[in-house]
């Protein structure tokens, strides 16, 4: 059978379905007909149902498409069809018609498949949609949606309502009070989670006084470590901001519901291991739960500042695994008033510069410390960048307080310092956990959460946020309003692959790329830059700077997109780059020759690493006599060149010499930058 009576065949077919399908109506009235009795209890009102043909169907694609096949007559689909008399079928797809039939590739085909039919009032849609999905020529047949909504759900009320009037030290807990002033934490409360009921929380530090009278309810959990007296006050300050018991005494924590545990990073053993803290906190938690970092050092970088623990190797890796395994982790970014950007580790490396390539990304969340008033200015022992997500008061907290390990009570104003700010942020994340997983059955991930505590249009800024550099203040009800789901819930595609990758600006010692965005069905987060197959650097948007690279060196360079769910894309196309040749510096010889010089010498210079000849008369090299006597000659030379050079009158014979005779040897000349000026003297020519 040729195509055209394929075509005229399929035409036909398709022709006696309609037909088949418009004999037989039954009308409003006929009630007492036997086809309309069928599933009479299911009867819909007037709407709409779509019906997917089978491939080989092929209807023309437009409007009104039964009206091409009413002159075809077949008895052998009448039977199937015979309940849509008088159905009209228009396209579901109104961006596509008969035109774009006929170019569709098989990717696209199949939306010239479906079309819609207005059912009319009265029809019994249950048992039309049965029969036509009996049909040999039908793939699908069903009411079109018509309860259409966004997939959000309303926030549920608080089914353990916290009561702080009744704490009376609550009036004085001002980082709680609404922004600008404080995170908000009464408007979560209102919301079930909002109080961190289903989250857990490890508080990592060496001391606590856990039969504290706000405390003891909890009857909290210590993970095996040594505790230690000196340290309780403080460890029961950040327990207490975080987790006082919401009674009728002292305070109120402003997750009150969370569970709280502990675990010393005085080890067992009696050694310091946070890292292991860290590590053995992951088991004791879930997804979505949070360990709080307490502690800070310096490093033998730092000139006996203060530092985040993330600089050191095996609290990063520690750090790392924990926000990989889904653990959200609040980090102390210490009280060195150090700014991070130009932190350096002992190997040279910028770790905590964000815009740097050589930045590493722990996964946590990096608290700085503001003042208690509004604005909040950036209180100066607080650490400082691009690498600071988010700020607390760092001053002037009211909370629990101890004298050693067996206090049970006690009470402080003047709890300070990074110390004093984590536990608010942490506060406010163990907070939008709950309502997530409240809400949404599951918790936001590490990268998720601190990314909504990064967003300026949600959170408090600082006084002179250009020069805080310490993120924002949370802010819960500006969060919570605009709060998206968890990309856990619906994220379940790989980003597309990045297109167009092209580079701009090559010099000596960089490039621009930049590509087109990728996407996704939640939304991209990133970009990762591979340089000859290894990441070199992450861009939050569509374009990076490569630095550091060598002159007149050919690269490829890669780049992958990522989503907040943690799925990568494919490499895009690799892009070769060659790095322009070193620029070239103005390099000026000014050379002084003995009196008894002819007056019309030829001198040369000798350039060992310049001159790829043997020649000692080049007349590249050849110099020029001055006005004044002396010979000059201007050499261009790239930055980082280094070579040798002496002098001759254009044999060996004459090369230049010490004023006793002897050989002088080739001077050594670097190009370092700009141009140079040197000045030289002969003493003698060899052959005078």
């Amino acid at each position: 059978m040729n195509m055209i009576s394929r075509k005229i065949m399929s035409l036909m077919l398709s022709v006696f379905l309609i037909l088949s399908l418009t004999v037989g109506f039954t009308p409003v009235h006929a009630v007492d007909d036997q086809s309309a009795n069928i599933g009479k209890a299911a009867q819909q009102p007037s709407g709409e149902i779509v019906i997917k043909f089978k491939e080989e169907v092929q209807l023309p694609y437009q409007d009104g498409a039964e009206k091409a096949l009413k002159a075809s007559r077949n008895a052998a689909y009448a039977s199937v069809l015979a309940d849509l008399n008088g159905l009209e079928l228009n396209r579901l797809f109104t961006s596509l018609n008969a035109k774009s039939q006929l170019s569709s590739s098989s990717q696209t085909s199949v939306f010239h498949q479906y079309f819609t039919a207005a059912v009319p009032k009265g029809t019994d849609v249950a048992a039309l949609l049965a029969k036509l999905n009996k049909s040999p020529l039908v793939e699908a047949a069903y009411e079109a949606p018509t309860n259409i909504s966004d997939p959000s759900l309303p926030y549920a009320p608080n089914s353990t309502p916290v009561q702080p009037n009744d704490d009376p030290l609550y009036p004085n807990q001002t980082y709680g009070q609404a922004a600008p002033l404080g995170i908000d934490a009464p408007y979560a409360w209102q919301f079930e989670g909002g109080d961190g009921k289903g989250i857990s929380y490890v508080d990592v530090e060496q001391g606590w006084a856990l039969n504290h009278e706000d405390l003891a309810a909890h009857n909290i959990t210590a993970l095996p470590g040594i505790l230690m007296p000196t340290s309780a006050s403080h460890g029961t300050a950040v327990l207490g901001v975080i987790s006082a018991v919401d009674n009728t005494i002292g305070h109120v924590g402003l997750a009150n519901k969370a569970k709280p545990l502990i675990n010393s990073w005085r080890r067992l053993d009696g050694s310091s291991n946070i890292a292991e803290a860290i590590l053995t906190s992951v088991p004791a938690l879930h997804r979505g739960d949070v360990i709080l970092i307490e502690v800070q050092s310096t490093s033998s970088t730092s000139n006996g500042a203060y530092v985040p623990m993330e600089v050191f190797p095996a609290e990063f890796d520690a750090i790392r695994y924990a926000t990989d395994q889904g653990i959200v982790v609040v980090e102390a970014g210490a009280n060195g008033s150090v700014n991070l950007d130009t932190y350096q580790d002992w190997n040279g490396k910028y770790i905590l510069n964000k815009n740097s390539p050589d930045f590493k990304d722990s996964g946590a969340i990096l608290v700085g410390a503001s003042s208690s008033s509004v604005p909040h200015e950036r209180l100066y022992f607080s650490s400082y960048g691009s690498r600071i997500d988010s700020f607390g008061f760092g001053h002037n907290v009211h909370t629990l307080s101890a004298t050693d390990l067996s206090s049970t009570t006690g009470y402080t104003t003047f709890f300070s310092g990074t110390s004093s700010a984590s536990p608010i942020v942490t506060a406010a994340v163990i907070s939008l956990q709950g309502i997530a997983k409240a809400k949404y059955g599951v918790t936001f991930s590490p990268h998720e959460v601190r990314e909504l505590l990064r967003n300026p249009a949600y959170n408090t800024a600082s006084a002179d946020p250009a020069a805080d550099q310490i993120g924002h203040l949370p802010n819960l009800k500006n969060i919570i309003d605009h709060m998206p789901a968890p990309a856990a819930v619906s994220d379940t595609e790989v980003p597309s692959v990045p297109t167009l990758l092209t580079a701009a600006n090559v010099t000596s010692s960089s490039v621009e790329l930049s590509w087109s965005a990728s996407v996704d069905n939640v939304g991209v987060i990133g970009y990762d830059i591979y340089q000859d197959g290894v990441k070199i650097g992450v861009s939050a948007g569509t374009s990076y700077t490569v630095t550091g690279l060598a002159a007149s060196t050919a690269y490829s360079f890669t780049v992958k997109a990522k989503d907040a769910a943690g799925h990568v894309s494919s490499a895009s196309t690799a892009l070769a780059v060659t790095t322009n040749a070193p620029p070239l510096q103005g390099q000026t010889f000014v050379l002084t020759v003995p009196a008894n010089t002819p007056v019309n010498a030829d001198i040369y210079m000798y350039a060992h690493g310049l001159n790829n000849s043997w020649s000692i008369n080049d007349p590249v090299y050849k110099l020029t006599k001055n006005v004044n006597g002396t010979y000059s000659i201007t050499l261009n030379v790239p930055i980082g060149t280094t070579f040798h050079f002496n002098f001759s009158r254009g044999t060996w014979g004459s090369m230049e010499t010490s004023s006793g005779g002897g050989y002088v040897g080739p001077r050594a000349h670097t190009v370092t930058s700009g141009t140079q000026l040197t000045q030289v003297t002969v003493a003698r020519w060899g052959d005078l």
